[in-house]
């Protein structure tokens, strides 16, 4: 760029100085703008946008009583320098530890005028080659970036002004923008296409005397061309400008995109047909020209509005992060609110939750009880109830009473972000078909260009008058929207469709290994059983009340925290226990006291027994393992300290016990899995528990349902394999083994994988990280751990299996669909190009086989997307129709 610059004054006047900072304009300069009624030029896009920001906010004035030229953008203030301050962006910036222990950033960004894959390619090879940055990853379906950088060598501010130099734009990521954004697309597409199907009608009814007759005069003729130029004009000026615009952004950077053979057609066809009007000779393609760019630019439309629905689950969960919080300054001793933002709570803070309104950060109810829907969260639209010590998740919306909640997390650190967290590097990440399919189509553009090059040769020597119309044919019928769109459509459609059942595709591979499973790994507890014991059953002895006998084991387990004992403290709630005296802790056996002057026992078969002064027998096989550690923060004396009901044997070498015939009936009638637990006391044995890790919901449908679709299921558990199998046999698994270590389950993950098997894994908590990481999918439910969801492949925001069959239906689906469109798009250019080549169709034909070709493969992706019963925003369960 040159140096001089004019004065203030006469800048604004002359065209060859930039009407803003008034250096010269370079040669060939592109930048104008229609400021008071003049056109303005302008040395770059920087200067253009502060004029035009100026202009709107009516400070027009600026320019006429200024006294030196304004500073270029790269030294004044501009749009981006914002970013820098770290107020401003760290609800939208994450801090991680990077290679050599350096900081680094993290930053989810919206992207403006992105067109086609190329632009993906282009837009990650020019970050990477910014000083600074780490990664950057582009999702073309969501319009999103992954970026990361050091900040001590780049500033945030610096790449999004080195997007902006490419014709792109770049904003912290932001629901409310996204969705300003996406309705700006569509409406400018929706005026351009209403352009160019206009202007289509018009010329298509100008050149029916020409389709219709041969004996049109010469003076109708050069009318209907001149009109037919005339309503051209704004197709191809408005209506096709993002097509040149694209294909100079491509060309700038010497890439071959999309855009490149579809404005060179433009270009050629009407250009030829420009000097045809005007010497009066020659064909004219205006009809073929209007009615690429219509139908073009109605398959870009679809494209739009099935990108779009992809991604509206997943934005549902962003919008639900709440603004503002009701924070209590001064609680307990009192009430006193301040709204405050959301962002500026901390850990300890105690917030007011009103009915209505949604919960601003992860932490535990202190005070109030209510039910909270956490559809948002986990798909599940049923409210579920919170009293005091429940916990509540960010994103959580209140249906009833005021909750007072102690924040624990807050921001990034909260379970709604991390599942944001998981889609933002999902949807930065491109599958491997994807990638496939995006060279392949970038190698097709450049074969094309030399194809039609070549074709262009031979026809002038065979018969020159046609070379432009079987030249633009080729361009045009050939062009590679079908290709690249194929693989990109039908992912984005599986994962919206997912995301409505709240199943997040966490790797970018995950849709594409999940539709090739053959065998199926579950972990037991946490994952085919809710991982907490419950109370199934219990049987009396004839004669007792069976609610008093609830009460009195209740109150022995009282001040336990066995897993078993909870159990107990879980039935009853409403139910006075009475007191207990004298308890004792006997370890691996179970727990005395004293209630109502009895004692009382309650734990194994021969412990309880032992109680009552009788030997008897029992020939029902139970799992009487009753392990008892000593409560925390409760000591209490131990068997053999003087007191007298520890006085008694604690053990018989006799283990045989004859019960009544309904506890023996009862026990026998018991699944193997099951724990049972006695309680008795002098007089005998008065009940008998059984204890259980209950089994999800559909945990038998899910298995049948897998065993339908050819996949093979296995249970790996740490559990006894007599446990491990007996769950098997219940729900129908094929194979299953008990006692495992972690590194067993990753071994015979390995050893199924050798032998041509794809292996996925449903894991939930951290012994089960090895299996995850060794299998090729791993997979896991809403309870698991933070660990086993950030690694996971596939992460199921609930805990209802059926959703692992809606992600192994929709994954076979997306990948049928998949090859269906690249098989569409494949036999189409083998038909299509030597048939164009050849001439053998016209510019018309070539336009509507084309944009047909495109739309086919759009609606085909489409068709992943419905399912019966589809899950809508309330996230509630659908029922997969193949």
């Amino acid at each position: 760029m040159s140096n001089s610059v004019l004065s203030p004054s006469s800048s604004a006047e002359d065209s060859r100085f930039c009407y803003h900072c008034g250096t010269e304009n370079p040669p060939g300069v592109r930048w104008q703008s229609a400021l008071k009624g003049r056109t303005r030029t302008f040395c770059c896009a920087g200067c253009q946008a502060v004029a035009q920001t100026i202009h709107a906010a009516g400070l027009e004035a600026f320019y006429a009583t200024r006294t030196a030229s304004a500073q270029t953008p790269e030294d004044a203030p501009d749009e981006w320098v914002a970013y820098d301050d770290e107020s401003v962006v760290r609800d939208f910036v994450r801090k991680r530890s990077g290679q050599d222990d350096k900081e680094e950033c993290e930053i989810a960004l919206l992207l403006e005028g992105l067109t086609c894959g190329a632009c993906v390619w282009l837009i990650e090879s020019w970050l990477m080659k910014q000083p600074g940055v780490v990664e950057a990853r582009v999702n073309f379906a969501s319009r999103r970036a992954t970026l990361v950088w050091r900040p001590e060598t780049a500033l945030l501010s610096q790449l999004l002004r080195a997007v902006a130099r490419i014709g792109y734009r770049a904003y912290p990521y932001d629901p409310a923008r996204r969705d300003a954004q996406a309705k700006r697309e569509r409406r400018s597409l929706l005026f351009r296409m209403g352009v160019a199907l206009f202007g289509m009608m018009q010329v298509m009814m100008m050149a029916v005397p020409h389709y219709i007759s041969s004996e049109v005069s010469a003076g109708s003729a050069a009318l209907l061309r001149w009109g037919s130029l005339v309503l051209t004009l704004p197709v191809l000026g408005y209506s096709a400008w993002p097509f040149f615009k694209g294909a100079w952004r491509d060309l700038s950077v010497r890439r071959a995109g999309m855009d490149v053979p579809v404005a060179l057609g433009l270009t050629v066809a009407f250009a030829a047909s420009v000097w045809a009007t005007l010497s009066g000779s020659g064909s004219v393609y205006y009809d073929s020209v209007t009615m690429f760019v219509a139908l073009l630019l109605i398959a870009r439309y679809f494209e739009a509005i099935a990108r779009q629905r992809s991604g509206d689950a997943i934005e549902a969960m962003a919008r639900q992060r709440p603004v503002l919080a009701d924070r209590l300054t001064k609680w307990p001793r009192t009430r006193e609110m301040q709204p405050i933002p959301a962002t500026a709570l901390a850990a300890g803070d105690y917030v007011l939750v009103r009915p209505g309104a949604v919960a601003p950060a992860d932490g535990v109810v202190v005070d109030g009880t209510s039910h909270v829907e956490e559809a948002v969260l986990t798909g599940e639209s049923w409210p579920v109830r919170r009293v005091s010590g429940d916990p509540v998740f960010a994103g959580a919306v209140n249906r009833e009473s005021a909750l007072i909640v102690q924040v624990q997390a807050v921001g990034e650190g909260t379970r709604l972000a991390t599942i944001l967290r998981l889609v933002d590097r999902a949807a930065s990440e491109r599958p491997r078909v994807a990638k496939l399919a995006d060279r392949v189509a970038s190698w097709f553009v450049g074969a094309l260009l030399v194809l039609a090059l070549i074709v262009g040769v031979v026809w002038c020597l065979i018969e020159p008058s046609r070379i432009v119309e079987v030249v633009f044919a080729l361009l045009v019928i050939t062009c590679p929207c079908a290709l690249s769109l194929a693989t990109p459509a039908a992912l984005s459609a599986a994962a919206g469709a997912l995301g409505r059942r709240r199943v997040v595709l966490a790797r970018s591979d995950a849709l594409e290994t999940l539709a090739k499973v053959t065998t199926l790994v579950f972990d037991k507890t946490g994952t085919l059983t809710e991982g907490k014991v419950t109370l199934n059953g219990m049987c009396v002895v004839e004669g007792n009340d069976q609610t008093k006998l609830l009460a009195l084991a209740r109150a022995l387990e009282a001040p336990s925290e066995h897993p078993l004992a909870r159990a107990f403290r879980s039935e009853a709630e409403a139910v006075a226990l009475p007191p207990v005296s004298e308890l004792t802790i006997v370890s691996g056996n179970g727990i005395e006291g004293k209630m109502e002057d009895k004692c009382w026992r309650i734990g194994r078969l021969d412990f309880v027994a032992a109680l009552s002064d009788s030997a008897t027998t029992l020939s029902v096989q139970v799992d009487t393992n009753l392990p008892s550690p000593a409560p925390s923060g409760h000591p209490l004396p131990q068997a053999g300290e003087g007191k007298e009901c520890a006085d008694l044997e604690q053990e018989r070498s006799n283990d045989t016990t004859t019960l009544p015939e309904s506890l023996t009936r009862f026990i026998g009638e018991r699944p193997f899995a099951e724990t049972v637990v006695f309680l008795g006391n002098r007089r005998g044995i008065q009940a008998v528990f059984a204890l259980g890790d209950a089994l999800r919901s559909h945990a038998r449908e899910v298995v049948a349902t897998l065993r339908t679709m050819g996949i093979k299921t296995v249970l790996l558990s740490g559990d006894r394999c007599e446990n491990a199998e007996a769950l098997a046999q219940t729900l129908g698994i094929e194979t299953a083994q008990g006692g495992l270590l972690p590194e067993d389950k990753r071994r015979y993950i390995l050893e199924r994988q050798e032998a041509g098997e794809v292996v996925a894994m449903v894991g939930d908590g951290v012994n089960d990280a090895p299996g995850l990481a060794q299998a090729q999918v791993s997979i896991s439910l809403g309870s698991a751990t933070s660990l086993a969801q950030w690694t996971a492949d596939v992460v199921i925001l609930s805990d209802e299996l059926l959703r692992l069959t809606d992600a192994l239906r929709h994954a076979r689906r997306a990948l049928a669909v998949i090859r269906q469109n690249l098989g569409w798009a494949v036999a189409y250019n083998l038909v299509a190009v030597p048939a164009a080549a050849l001439g053998w169709v016209t510019p018309l034909i070539a336009a509507l086989g084309m944009s047909l070709s495109s739309l086919t493969v759009v609606l085909n992706a489409l068709r992943v997307t419905r399912m019966k019963g589809d899950a809508g925003a309330d996230g509630k369960a659908a029922t997969p129709n193949e």
